[in-house]
């Protein structure tokens, strides 16, 4: 039986020509299909000092290495976290020391602070900005093989959706290098690896 509230009449399914006065009810489908989990990072890490007899705390200081650009288009809600691994600084001859010496923050002037790098969503997207439960700063032990990878920005799971540039305003990603006043001149070169991996 199909019912007519007085002066209209009941609604019924598009698809064919209905007359003047009479509604039709269609469904509206959107997919959407998941993307990817992607870090765009700087192509190197540059440090430049003199020595001057005292021990020395030093942050990179080109913009370009002071942030990364983190995309999450999974559209999952897991999260993600960022790791670092490096091997051992070395001039070919004279060595740095592994532990000690590497080390990451949100600060580019105090090796020791402990805020975490600002972060913010990119032009035209309305991101979920991430909630970093990482602790810093973040001591990065370089290693001449197999480095541990270490934890240096962390999400909560539901947070850091979209695309979100990681280290802007007052609290860029500081990376630092501590040189000991006995350190023999020269260049010294590591291999910085850099990976975002899915999940808290």
């Amino acid at each position: 039986m199909t019912l007519f509230v007085a002066g209209h009449a009941a609604a019924v399914a598009c698809g064919s020509a209905e007359t003047a006065g009479t509604a039709c009810t269609l469904n509206g489908t959107g997919s959407i299909t998941a993307g990817a989990l992607g870090l765009t990072s700087a192509t190197t890490l540059a440090w430049v000092t003199t020595l001057s007899g005292l021990d020395q705390q030093l942050t990179v200081t080109t913009t370009a290495q002071q942030s990364y650009l983190v995309d999450d288009a999974t559209g999952s809600g897991a999260g993600w976290h960022v790791t670092v691994s490096a091997t051992t600084f070395t001039n070919g001859t004279a060595t740095l020391a592994n532990s000690g010496t590497f080390s990451t923050n949100g600060s580019t002037s105090s090796e020791t602070a402990t805020t975490a790098p600002t972060a913010a969503c990119s032009s035209g997207a309305t991101c979920v900005l991430p909630t970093d439960v990482t602790t810093y700063p973040a001591n990065i032990t370089t290693a001449a093989s197999s480095p541990t990878a270490v934890d240096t920005y962390d999400t909560s799971a539901s947070t850091g959706m979209g695309s979100i540039t990681i280290g802007v305003g007052a609290s860029p990603v500081g990376w630092w290098l501590n040189i000991p006043a006995k350190a023999l001149a020269g260049t010294y070169t590591s291999a910085v690896t850099v990976e975002i991996i899915s999940g808290p």
